[in-house]
């Protein structure tokens, strides 16, 4: 209990203790820990600038309920889990006057979740193009951009590519190993806890496309063959190269926050909408794969659904597609 929780800010650790203290089982402290770094490691990626935990506003609390719900799709059950604790912690600080209001009052958790699809849900041909298209492209871009780009483009490309060509999502993106990984039969392994586990068959310029990132890693810091080092590296502008983990003693995994801030910036630069994220891109496979004349089953094994149910949401939007044809 102690080295876990070293690894959180001195308001939190004290928080646990004080649970602790009141008796409850080391299996819930256990629970509190890991919602509590979770938490904790968003606001650190997604608001670099906010100092402190007690200077949060609802509004800020309310962005990491809607990334749990939009991004990492986690079910009702879970966010509400977690709603549980992050509510505890602030209550916590309210009654040790650590702040002077609590910010969780007013934060929305939605009971239900919409599961039925539009098309504004997906991209359109012309939207799927662009998006591909603009990752070469020198458009908008700053000096130091341009200076990092010949090391990205690949990378970029890679992540879009398996998002919007094949259905992973962010967590199967940033979980990928190079032991998942096999350039020599074009396939790669995908392992999520919070989906099936499956084997992907990739194109063969796509497979070039994904070792041609590998390559233009610098030696020192390139994940290594056969090796549960990442397999995307997370990148650093200022040095203009790749990260280390000194604490790992390997190369530094890319998160899902830095893909979506790249995602964004690629969509801005296309021209394309706001709001596209990387579920469209997932969803675009789906209901592509579903045109072609793939069968459901088919689909729902590729993105490593659990249910046959969560199938049936593409097919209602292609009937949708049919009718608007």
């Amino acid at each position: 209990m102690e080295s876990l929780q070293k690894q959180l800010p001195e308001d939190a650790t004290l928080f646990l203790l004080s649970l602790t203290k009141k008796g409850r089982r080391p299996s819930t402290i256990k629970r509190y820990h890991y919602d509590l770094h979770d938490y904790f490691r968003w606001v650190e990626a997604a608001l670099p600038h906010q100092q402190s935990v007690t200077t949060m506003t609802t509004e800020m609390l309310q962005q990491f309920f809607d990334f749990l719900q939009n991004e990492r799709n986690y079910d009702i059950k879970t966010r509400k889990r977690m709603g549980t604790v992050i509510k505890q912690f602030y209550k916590y600080l309210y009654e040790c006057r650590k702040i002077k209001s609590n910010p969780f009052i007013g934060v929305v958790i939605a009971g239900e979740i919409d599961h039925t699809l539009c098309i504004e849900d997906i991209l359109s041909i012309e939207e799927q193009q662009k998006l591909r298209s603009i990752i070469r492209s020198s458009k908008d871009l700053t000096e130091n951009q341009l200076k990092a780009r010949p090391l990205l483009i690949d990378r970029n490309e890679s992540i879009i590519v398996l998002l919007m060509e094949y259905g992973l999502c962010l967590r199967d993106v940033t979980s990928l190993t190079l032991d998942d990984v096999h350039f020599e039969s074009n396939v790669i392994d995908v392992h999520n806890h919070s989906s099936s586990s499956r084997s992907i068959t990739l194109k063969e310029s796509d497979k070039k496309l994904l070792y041609r990132y590998y390559q233009h890693i610098p030696l020192p810091v390139r994940p290594k063959y056969h090796s549960d080092d990442p397999f995307f590296v997370a990148f650093d502008f200022q040095r203009n190269t790749y990260r280390w983990s000194y604490e790992k003693d390997r190369p530094k995994e890319l998160t899902e926050i830095a893909i979506q801030k790249m995602l964004r910036h690629e969509v801005k630069r296309a021209g394309l909408r706001k709001g596209i994220c990387a579920m469209h891109l997932r969803h675009t496979f789906a209901v592509n794969a579903l045109i072609r004349g793939e069968s459901a089953v088919t689909v729902q094994e590729h993105l490593g659904l659990k249910s046959e149910f969560g199938v049936q949401r593409y097919l209602s939007l292609v009937e949708t597609l049919k009718e608007i044809i």
